[in-house]
C-alpha cells in the first residue's frame, strides 16, 4: 500500500481509470485520504444541470454544510446558483438541460461557468428557444461545445443567436463542434448550418474548428462557413439536408449532403475521419482524391432514400476499385453499415483491396445471403471391407480450389488473419433486396434472422485456426473468440457472450 501511495497524483489517476473498467472506480475514494485526494479531480469531473433538481441542493453545494431539505423560494435559489456552480473548480465536462428556465438563471450559470478554470467541454440541451437577446458570457478554456435542439415547433432563426454568438465568443479554443437537431422538422424549415456562424462572420477571426458533426440541419459550406473549417479533420452528418431541398415544389428533396463533399474537394481539406449516412458519387470522388483516411464508417449505404439499387451497386464498386486503394497504409478503422444486400457486402469483388489495408484494428462489414452456401459433407465411406483408399497429397493450386467453393465468410476470416493489427471484426446481414419496397417487415426481419444464425455457424467451424486469428468477432449482439485446448493451442471460435448495451 504504501509503494502505491508513494506514486504521483497523475499516476494514481490513470490506475484508477484502468481500474474503473472491472469495478467501481468511486469506491476506491473509500481506501483512504490520500487515495481520496488523488481521485477527486478525476472522478468529480462531470456535473449535470437541471432546474428538476431541488432547489436547497444549491445551497449545500456552495456553503457544504449539509441541512434538511425544505422548498425554496426563488430569491434563495439565486443567492446560491451562481456560488454553488463556481465552487466546483475542478469541473472539466457539464451537462446542461435548459428547459424553460428564466432569463436571470442562464446569465448566472454562464457567469459560473466563465469562473471555471478546467471547463473544456459543454453540453447544452435545449428543449425550447432561447431569448434571442441573451447576452451570454464568453467561457475562456472551452474546447468542445455540443448543442442539442429538441422543439416540434416551427423554426425560429432568431432563437439561435445566443448559440451563434457563444460559438463567435469562444475563438480561438473552440476546435470541437457539435449541433444535432433532434425536433422534427420537415425539408422545409430545418435550420441551417450558416445561422450558427452568423455571429462570427462579422468578425475578421476565423475559428479553428477540427472535428464537426452535424445532424439534422441544411448544410452548405459556402463564404460563411468554409472559412471555419479549414483545419478540419473530422467530420459526421446524419440527416442532413440540401439547400436546394428549400425550394417549394422540389418533389426531389430529401436527405443530401448537397455540396459538402464537392467543396472538400475542390478546397483540397482531406479529413482523417468521415462517418456519413449519405453515400452519393460526390463523396466516393472526394475519397478517392487525397491520401491518408484513418477512420471510416458509412451509414445506411444502399438504403431506399439515398439510391436505387442499380446505382448504388455502381458506386459500391466504384469505392473498391478506385476510391479505397488511396487508403489502404493509413485506414485503422472500416466500417460499412449496409441496409440491402448487394456490391457493398463483402464478396470476391472486394476482397483483394481489403487485404491490402494491413493497418486496420476494426473491420465491420455485410454478408450476403447468396455467398453462404452450407459447407456439404462430400465424405464418401470408405471404412467398408474392400474399399481401395486413394490418398491424394493436396497442393496449393487444389487448396485455393478448395476454399473457394466454401463460405464467403471463410474468404473473409483468411484474409483477416493477414492482417497483423486488426483487434475486432464486426459480421452482420442485410435485408433482402426483394423486401426494399414492402410494407411489411417480417419479411426482412425472418431473413436477418435466419442468415445471421448461418454466419454464426460458419464462423465456429471455420478451420485452420492460426496465431494469426487473435481478433474478436461480433455477429450482431454475439461475441465470440477464439478457444485453446489445455496446451494452449487454438481449436477454434466459439461465443462467448452476448452484448446487453448500445
Amino acid at each position: 500500500m504504501a509503494g502505491l501511495l508513494s506514486l504521483p497524483n497523475e499516476l494514481l489517476q490513470e490506475i484508477v481509470v484502468e481500474t474503473a473498467r472491472r469495478a467501481d472506480g468511486k469506491t476506491l475514494r473509500l481506501v483512504c485520504k490520500q487515495v481520496n485526494f488523488a481521485l477527486e479531480p478525476r472522478i468529480l469531473s462531470t456535473i449535470g444541470l437541471s432546474s428538476i433538481y431541488l432547489p436547497s441542493q444549491l445551497e449545500n453545494l456552495a456553503t457544504a454544510e449539509p441541512k434538511n431539505f425544505t422548498p425554496k423560494g426563488e430569491a434563495k435559489v439565486e443567492s446560491f446558483l451562481g456560488p454553488a456552480i463556481g465552487s466546483l473548480t475542478g469541473v472539466r465536462k457539464v451537462f446542461w438541460l435548459m428547459d424553460c428556465d428564466p432569463t436571470w438563471a442562464i446569465l448566472q450559470v454562464f457567469d459560473a461557468l466563465a469562473s471555471l478554470p478546467f471547463l473544456t467541454d459543454l453540453h447544452l440541451r435545449c428543449w425550447s428557444f432561447l431569448d434571442k437577446s441573451l447576452q451570454i458570457r464568453r467561457l475562456p478554456h472551452l474546447e468542445k461545445l455540443t448543442v442539442t435542439r429538441e422543439s416540434w415547433r416551427d423554426n425560429d432563426r432568431g432563437a439561435i443567436v445566443p448559440i451563434a454568438r457563444l460559438i463567435n465568443w469562444n475563438q480561438p479554443t473552440l476546435t470541437t463542434l457539435i449541433i444535432s437537431e433532434d425536433g422534427y422538422y420537415n425539408d422545409q424549415k430545418a435550420p441551417n448550418l450558416n445561422d450558427f456562424f452568423l455571429e462570427t462572420s462579422k468578425s475578421s477571426a476565423f475559428l479553428n474548428i477540427t472535428h464537426l458533426r452535424l445532424k439534422g440541419l441544411f448544410v452548405k459550406l459556402d463564404a460563411t462557413v468554409l472559412p471555419h473549417l479549414r483545419s478540419l479533420i473530422s467530420l459526421t452528418t446524419q440527416f442532413i439536408f440540401t439547400p436546394q431541398d428549400q425550394v417549394p415544389g422540389n418533389h426531389d428533396a430529401g436527405f443530401s449532403s448537397g455540396n459538402v463533399w464537392l467543396v472538400l474537394r475542390l478546397e483540397k481539406i482531406h479529413l482523417q475521419e468521415i462517418v456519413t449516412d449519405d453515400v452519393q458519387l460526390a463523396l466516393i470522388e472526394y475519397i478517392a482524391s487525397f491520401y491518408g483516411l484513418r477512420h471510416l464508417r458509412l451509414n445506411h449505404v444502399s438504403s431506399y432514400y439515398h439510391t436505387l439499387p442499380l446505382e448504388s451497386d455502381r458506386l459500391a464498386i466504384k469505392f473498391y476499385e478506385q476510391a479505397l486503394q488511396n487508403h489502404i497504409h493509413s485506414l485503422d478503422s472500416l466500417e460499412i453499415d449496409t441496409t440491402y444486400e448487394g456490391y457493398w457486402s463483402f464478396a470476391s469483388h472486394c476482397s483483394d483491396i481489403i487485404k491490402k489495408c494491413t493497418g486496420l484494428t476494426f473491420l465491420e462489414l455485410s454478408i450476403n445471403s447468396d455467398d453462404m452456401a452450407e459447407e456439404k459433407d462430400n465424405k464418401d465411406d470408405s471404412s467398408a471391407s474392400g474399399v481401395n483408399v486413394i490418398v491424394r497429397v493436396p497442393t496449393p493450386t487444389s487448396v485455393q480450389s478448395y476454399r473457394s467453393k466454401l463460405p464467403v465468410q471463410w474468404s473473409l476470416l483468411d484474409i483477416c488473419g493477414t492482417l497483423p493489427t486488426l483487434k475486432t471484426l464486426k459480421l452482420f446481414s442485410a435485408s433482402p433486396e426483394h423486401s426494399r419496397w414492402s410494407k411489411h417487415g417480417t419479411v426482412a426481419a425472418d431473413h436477418l434472422t435466419r442468415t445471421n444464425a448461418r454466419i454464426s455457424r460458419n464462423v465456429t467451424s471455420y478451420k485452420p485456426i492460426t496465431s494469426s486469428h487473435a481478433f474478436r468477432i461480433f455477429i450482431v449482439r454475439d461475441e465470440f473468440e477464439l478457444s485453446h485446448d489445455g496446451l494452449g493451442m487454438n481449436l477454434g471460435y466459439r461465443r462467448v457472450g452476448r452484448i446487453t448495451k448500445h
